[in-house]
């Protein structure tokens, strides 16, 4: 299994796969249309989440909460 991030870098959407207890790899099979790459690139905030992705997350991590965090953090509308 691979290695857990350090705490400080963790993100949301990384605390939501590892508390699923996935790995990448197993997270890109359960989400299905989302490469393990991709899941990367968001987890360590170098590529922005389509809204998507969001919802197949927020599904296969069996987090309904990601969806609230996202809208709050980066959909310009739930910010106001």
């Amino acid at each position: 299994m691979g290695r857990k991030a350090a705490k400080e870098n963790q993100t949301r959407y990384l605390i939501s796969r590892e508390n699923a207890s996935l790995s990448r790899a197993a997270a890109a099979e359960v989400l299905g249309f989302i490469s393990e790459d991709r899941i990367e690139r968001i987890e360590y905030e170098k590529s922005d989440p389509y809204p998507e992705e969001i919802l197949a997350m927020a599904e296969g991590y069996k987090d309904p909460e990601l969806c609230n965090y996202y809208c709050s953090t980066k959909c310009p509308i739930g910010q106001k």
